[in-house]
């Protein structure tokens, strides 16, 4: 079954959006809060020259890279290009600063924890190798080959342990963040009886295979179905045995149609299956295992085996609509036909005209 990927797109350019506001106020607090250590008294800065020179170059990179390109959509590459923007801020000013003792060094906290939340594992953990290469040359530049004897190497490990541990946690947390995400987004495209797709999800995949269809000149078939006496079975057998027909049509349907087929509850006993490339031979032969599927597939009730029908509604563009309005308007014309017509049958809106 297709997925609908329209909304994901959609939640994920609404998440960058987010972190894009997110990501310019760290940058800006970031420089801020360089600037105003270098006020401080008693603080020890070495060439301070040096500092306001790299802070005057991001803040022009900051400038040109985002607020030139106002208008482009943010992109995880371009976090990315930023995030090492800052690194290389901070690396001056550490360096500058105290270096392995500087009061800064917790500055590569912001870009390790924005990471972790983005950017994924991966990037976060080549920035945490770069921290951590900077790290070591500092705690060098400053103590030489001592830095290499087992105590001072462990303590100044130690110091360095809260960033790993800060940048596996914030992982983990993204990790479970976007699991969780996941799991909300599919909930609101299923329905939770059958685990079929909603309307909204459908509704969503059929204006994108609408418009792949015109495309591409290709065909798009639509079936109707709708369970015949539902309502008789609840009331004779109970409502469980409703549910359980329900349950049975649905994994019918998905069982005789495609893979790519686009298979949804259209609401408590009916059923809409898009079809995509499909001419109406081939939705008319999906239709009809349907059916045979149905007349060997019994509901087990609470007083023996319930037979359970269905009728259905066959419609294709461009063959018997112009756009997917009608589309859906004349299937459902035609699983009424069905109705009509006794039940337990498919009739195809081209059909109904053709007579």
């Amino acid at each position: 079954m297709t997925e609908p990927h329209d909304a994901g797109k959609q939640a994920g350019t609404i998440e960058l959006k987010g972190f894009n506001r997110t990501l310019a106020e760290i940058e800006w607090l970031l420089l801020v809060l360089i600037l105003v250590y270098m006020t401080l008294p008693d603080e020890p800065v070495d060439q301070p020259l040096r500092i306001l020179a790299a802070g005057a170059a991001f803040a022009a990179f900051v400038v040109g890279f985002r607020y030139a390109n106002l208008f482009t959509l943010p992109a995880r590459w371009k976090f990315t290009i930023e995030t090492w923007a800052m690194l290389a801020l901070t690396a001056v000013a550490v360096w500058h600063t105290g270096k392995v003792d500087s009061p800064l060094l917790n500055l590569f906290l912001l870009v390790v924890i924005f990471s972790a939340l983005t950017l994924g594992k991966v990037i976060t953990l080549l920035e945490l190798a770069l921290i951590t290469s900077f790290y070591l040359l500092a705690a060098y530049a400053a103590g030489g080959i001592e830095i290499f004897r087992y105590e001072i190497f462990s303590s100044l490990m130690l110091r360095f342990a809260p960033f790993v541990l800060v940048a596996y946690v914030t992982s983990l947390l993204a990790a479970d963040l976007g699991f969780a995400r996941a799991y909300v987004e599919q909930l609101a495209d299923t329905d939770t009886l059958t685990g079929l797709s909603n309307m909204r999800a459908f509704n969503q995949a059929l204006s994108q295979h609408e418009r792949l269809a015109r495309r591409r000149a290709e065909p798009l078939s639509v079936l109707m179905i709708d369970i015949d006496n539902l309502k008789a079975i609840n009331d004779h057998h109970g409502h469980e045995t409703g549910n359980r027909a329900i349950r049975n049509v649905a994994a019918a349907i998905k069982d005789c149609v495609r893979a790519n087929d686009v298979v949804a509850r259209y609401g408590g006993d009916e059923f809409i299956v898009l079809l995509p490339s499909a001419p109406e031979s081939a939705a008319q032969n999906a239709g009809e295992r349907i059916l045979k599927r149905m007349a060997d597939a019994p509901v087990e009730g609470s007083a023996g085996h319930v037979s359970v029908s269905v009728s259905i509604g066959l419609a294709t563009l461009p063959v018997a609509a112009g756009d997917v309005e009608e589309l859906l308007r004349h299937a459902d014309e035609a699983l009424y036909a069905s109705k009509r017509a006794g039940r337990n049958r498919l009739s195809s809106f081209a059909s109904l005209c053709a007579a």
